[in-house]
This record gives C-alpha cells, sequence and structure tokens, in this order.
C-alpha cells in the first residue's frame, strides 16, 4: 500500500471516530444537567400537618412518587434543586391537604385518607402547569384523580310544593267579564328562585238570560320561572314570567270569538310561611294571548261570511295554598 493512501486511511477514519464521540460526550453532559435540575426533594411541615407518623410516611411516599409520575423531577434527600413542603391537616374523616413548591402553593380536601394521591395529583399538575385548582373540569384533572367530592358534589337542597290557586278573574274582549278562576300547580323553590308548572282555568257566566254572552279561558300547560325579592325571609314579594298553551272563547250578544295557542305569562305575588312546609300566597296573574281570538259572521243580506277578531287577555287574583317539603339533595357528576 502506498504511503500517501495509507495516511489518507487513517486520517479518514479518525474523523469518522470524531463525530460520534462529541455526540456521545455531548448527550451525557445534557444528562447530566437534565438530572441536576431534575432532583427535588420533600419535606414534612410538623408544625401544621396532623397526621400520626404512619399515616405521614406513607403520604409523603405517595406525594414523592406522584412528584416523580408527573414530571416534576427525581426524588432524592441530598443536591436538591427544588423542596416540595406538604402538611395534611385531618379533621374527623376529612383531610385538608396543602401542597407548596417552586411556583406556590395549593390546598385542597379529600374526604378521606384514600383520596390523598388522586389530590396530590392534581395539586401536582395544577403547581406545573401554572393553572389554578379548580372545581369544573380544569387542566389539573383526568379521568383517574377525581375525588369523591368533584364527581358527586352537593347541591342545595330545594323545595317541592304542590298548590291549589283560587280568585277572581276578568276576561277581556268583547267587553270585560268576570267570574271566578282557579288553578293547580307545582312549584320547586330555592331560595331566590323558583319554578312553577301549573294549568288554570278562567270563567265568566252569561250576565243575561238568553246567554248570549259569557267567556272562558284557559292555560293548559303553564311553566313560569319566578324570583323572590327577599330570599332568606319567612315572606317574600316574587315575580314571575312565562309561557303556556291554552285558548280562550267570548261573545257578546252579536259575536263569539274563540282562539287557541301560544301565551305570555306574567305573575306577581307575596308569598307567606316559606320557613315551614305549608306556604300561603296572593298573586295577581295575567294571560297575554300571542294570537287574536277571531268570528265569523255570516250576513244574510248579501250571503257572505267575514271574519272579525278581538284580543282577550286573562287577569286573575286569587289566594293560594301550598303542601310540601325539603327535596331531595340533587348530586352532579362532572365526569
Amino acid at each position: 500500500m502506498r504511503p500517501d493512501r495509507q495516511v489518507m486511511f487513517h486520517a479518514s477514519s479518525m474523523t469518522g471516530l470524531r463525530n460520534p464521540m462529541v455526540l456521545l460526550v455531548a448527550c451525557a453532559v445534557l444528562l447530566a444537567a437534565g438530572a441536576a435540575r431534575a432532583d427535588v426533594c420533600v419535606e414534612v411541615d410538623t408544625a401544621h400537618d396532623t397526621l400520626s407518623p404512619q399515616d405521614r410516611a406513607s403520604a409523603r411516599i405517595l406525594l414523592e412518587q406522584t412528584l416523580t409520575k408527573d414530571g416534576a423531577g427525581k426524588v432524592s434527600d441530598t443536591n436538591c434543586t427544588e423542596t416540595w413542603t406538604m402538611a395534611d391537616v385531618k379533621l374527623g374523616n376529612t383531610i385538608d391537604a396543602t401542597l407548596t413548591g417552586p411556583k406556590g402553593n395549593r390546598t385542597a380536601t379529600a374526604t378521606s385518607l384514600d383520596e390523598l394521591p388522586a389530590l396530590y395529583d392534581q395539586m401536582v399538575r395544577s403547581l406545573l402547569t401554572g393553572t389554578p385548582m379548580s372545581s369544573a373540569a380544569g387542566a389539573e384533572l383526568t379521568r383517574d384523580n377525581v375525588t369523591v367530592k368533584q364527581a358527586a358534589p352537593l347541591r342545595v337542597a330545594a323545595d317541592s310544593l304542590w298548590y291549589a290557586n283560587l280568585g277572581y278573574s276578568a276576561i277581556a274582549g268583547a267587553g270585560y267579564q268576570g267570574g271566578p278562576g282557579f288553578g293547580l300547580g307545582w312549584r320547586y323553590e330555592l331560595d331566590s328562585w323558583g319554578i312553577d308548572a301549573s294549568l288554570g282555568l278562567a270563567y265568566s257566566p252569561p250576565t243575561n238570560t238568553d246567554s248570549s254572552n259569557g267567556a272562558v279561558s284557559g292555560s293548559w300547560l303553564r311553566l313560569q320561572g319566578l324570583y323572590f325579592l327577599n330570599p332568606t325571609a319567612n315572606a317574600s314579594p316574587y315575580v314571575g314570567g312565562g309561557i303556556s298553551w291554552g285558548g280562550v272563547a267570548v261573545s257578546n250578544s252579536s259575536h263569539s270569538y274563540s282562539k287557541t295557542g301560544l301565551q305570555g305569562e306574567v305573575t306577581l305575588g307575596y308569598e307567606l310561611l316559606r320557613a315551614s312546609t305549608i306556604r300561603l300566597f296572593v298573586q295577581l296573574g295575567a294571560t297575554l294571548p300571542f294570537y287574536a281570538a277571531t268570528a265569523d259572521n255570516f250576513d244574510d243580506a248579501t250571503g257572505k261570511t267575514t271574519t272579525s277578531s278581538t284580543y282577550a287577555p286573562t287577569f286573575l287574583l286569587s289566594l293560594g295554598m301550598a303542601f310540601g317539603g325539603q327535596g331531595r339533595t340533587v348530586n352532579v357528576h362532572l365526569l
């Protein structure tokens, strides 16, 4: 072999080896630096932690495992670059857990010791991402770390009431005509808000012997929302509004009008005995049709039929009584 070729061979061989060596050294340096940055320590705030020594040691191990799993770093007892401090305060079965890390602190509540792993996972994720703890589906929540309280949060109990009301009604259209009116319904009340589902009927009997006038109107399916102006008091005024499906028929000496359709509902009232399971209320309700009642009129002279219309709202001033009690607490699942 010629000397110049031999030299070239050795030179190319050294060049081929140099690049892999450089890459390996660079990777080793990066891994060492990453390892140095990733060493974290866990401390227990013994001045505030109230768990037993055995539970405290178990909780610390669980937090260390969570830090490693969630990518906070490798747990070490020496050469720490970050320190995470934990404190768990137990009262009965409830545990208030506080975790302090380099980016702040988080506090959350577990209903038992069994929920601490899920709670630690949420707090660590929240601190690592910088997002606040959330009762809704936040960034720190996964399908594996939802607690019992989050899965089935308590809701305020509402009052479920059945009622009947009776009073005096006035039906417009072809002149005002008055008579009795009544309603049957169901209410579901919180402190400030309520739902009212009911039906109502107003009747004005004929006022002459030949029965040429009279009126009747009804709301066959009525749904309203109620708002109580003094929600925590034993007595409160309230306002309401909604829609219904119903009809009206009114007549006078010359025409008979009738129509069915969608109607608006407006209510003003005052409810008593709200702290008990029996309620009394006085209310003024107005049924405002979204239609006009029509009448077909036959003209004997011309032999033609014409149509006329009239608007016929209904007003009812009534006294009502409701019976019921506190409903069951509703659980709503997040996931």
